[in-house]
């Protein structure tokens, strides 16, 4: 999957294609959290580890 914009979801914010999850929702678990690569694919099952590596590069 790949990082889209769309105006009317999210209010714009880049979310996970085909998945409604923000970038800004992985890097917050990430980042702030603590949370490993592998762990967040646990907290959102629907992404995969590179979805999240993806995410993160964004």
């Amino acid at each position: 999957m790949s990082i889209v914009q769309d105006p009317g979801h999210s209010d714009g914010a880049p979310t996970i294609e085909g998945t409604g999850i923000r970038v800004k929702d992985v890097a917050v678990a990430y980042e702030h959290s603590g949370y490993e690569p592998d762990e967040i694919t646990q907290l959102y099952p629907d992404l995969s580890l590179g979805d999240v590596h993806r995410a993160l590069a964004y």
